[in-house]
């Protein structure tokens, strides 16, 4: 028969579980504007005017443009080729570009990209000032063709290209229906194992400076959340809407996933591990057989668990003992062996409980056996630590919506602190790894 329950006291609680950060990398392309600036910038241009009795004919074409995210802006870049002519009544006519290869000139404009509260892409944009290294010029009139006549025409026309950039980036490069996606999805429970749930309830949300490369925009989401581990039928959760948005308060640093949620382990439970361990097998003290019948633990107070152990002991003559032992101790983590142990554990100071001490007259036989109890009182965690982490790796990777995946994995799981409750022996865990969001 295993031991009686002793009376349960009092235990300290346990501090708040922090909040979990998650910080993912968002990618968005700026691909679809390209087409969008080409179909409406023209590419080739030419027309005739008139300047102080000058008859004045020019051609302007330009090579495709090119998009570059260099840090947290967007560089759209040309070149401009430009022939022209200038010709006076029966003067013989001037021209350069024409009867020569064709002059030339680099064009920029500059996007300067930032997340505006209804988490759109804000895009202002600038032409930068044009250098005509070599522009056509009537000298005996000391006109400037090229900066009089082809210089408005480029500049009217990429001007033109910075009105469609940023009348065209809100609706292309929106994020508010991807943040709202993975914002919900997070809220849903998910079933890491049997009857077993992984909840997170976000709390803030918020976007880092925009970065890029190429055509892909780069920012970083930061997400804060209670993260809790729910045993039972699928917990009902009340859903937050998403909040304003927030720039680089939670997203400030790297990538990574940080988890902290809490494993309530029951004493039931806990007695049966430790009984796997010890309970029927026979120990030797001193050449003398030590057998722990049974054993059963619970909480005590100041942060201890009690041991009740049911032994037999032969140690002979007065040194026999068969019955109950009460022992206190702190559990703790030992991280070299993935256990919970009790190192610190020792008989408890109860009065009543001093019958076996009275029973034996030499200290070193309690010593002894108070030893091989502490070596024997643990609760290997290794393998359902290596199960949970796989199943917080598959939870974290998964559809979050409609082009939006995200993929994680946790790569390792630390216990924190082992605490003992009224019900259960709360162990606080911190998962820690890397989660991305990809967005098509």
């Amino acid at each position: 028969m295993p031991p009686a329950d002793p009376p349960l006291t009092p235990t300290s609680a346990p501090p708040p579980p922090e909040l979990s950060t998650i910080i993912v990398p968002i990618h968005a392309s700026l691909g679809p504007l390209l087409p969008e600036i080409e179909s409406h910038v023209e590419k080739q241009l030419s027309d005739t005017a008139k300047e102080r009795g000058i008859d004045i004919r020019y051609e302007v074409t330009r090579d495709p443009l090119k998009l570059q995210m260099i840090g947290s802006g967007l560089l759209a870049k040309t070149t401009v080729h430009y022939a022209m002519e200038a010709c006076r009544g029966k003067f013989p006519c001037i021209s350069c570009g024409f009867k020569e290869g064709r002059r030339e000139a680099d064009i920029t404009l500059h996007t300067k990209l930032e997340w505006d509260p209804s988490w759109r892409l804000k895009s202002t944009t600038k032409l930068l000032p044009v250098n005509y290294e070599k522009p056509c010029e009537v000298t005996w009139l000391n006109i400037d063709i090229t900066r009089r006549f082809v210089a408005p025409v480029v500049e009217q026309q990429l001007n033109a290209a910075a009105r469609i950039i940023d009348k065209n980036t809100p609706a292309l490069a929106t994020i508010r229906p991807h943040a709202e996606e993975v914002w919900t999805s997070l809220q849903t429970p998910v079933e890491i194992a049997p009857r077993t749930w992984l909840v997170l309830e976000p709390s803030e949300v918020a976007l880092a400076p925009i970065t890029g490369s190429g055509l892909t925009v780069t920012t970083t989401l930061g997400l804060r959340a209670l993260t809790r581990i729910v045993v039972g039928p699928k917990p009902t959760v009340t859903r937050k809407p998403l909040p304003p948005l927030k720039s680089g308060a939670a997203a400030a640093s790297a990538a990574g996933l940080r988890v902290p949620f809490d494993i309530e382990l029951s004493y039931d439970d806990a007695t049966r591990f430790i009984s796997s361990e010890v309970a029927g097998k026979t120990l030797t003290i001193e050449g003398k057989p030590l057998t722990i019948v049974s054993i059963l633990l619970r909480p005590s107070t100041n942060g201890k668990v009690l041991i009740t152990a049911s032994i037999d002991y032969r140690g002979g003559g007065l040194r026999n003992y068969k019955g109950l032992i009460y022992l206190e101790g702190t559990p703790s983590f030992d991280t070299a062996t993935s256990m919970i142990v009790i190192p610190d554990l020792d008989y408890s100071l109860d009065p009543k409980r001093r019958g076996f001490l009275a029973r034996i007259a030499e200290r070193a036989a309690h010593d002894d056996i108070r030893a091989r109890l502490r070596t024997s009182a643990r609760l290997p965690l290794a393998p359902r630590l290596n199960t949970m982490r796989n199943e917080i790796t598959h939870a974290l990777t998964r559809d979050l919506g409609r082009g939006v995946a995200m993929r994680g994995r946790a790569d390792a799981l630390q216990p924190v602190a082992v605490t003992p409750l009224p019900n259960v022996l709360l162990i606080r865990m911190l998962a820690t790894g890397s989660a991305e969001v990809q967005i098509q």
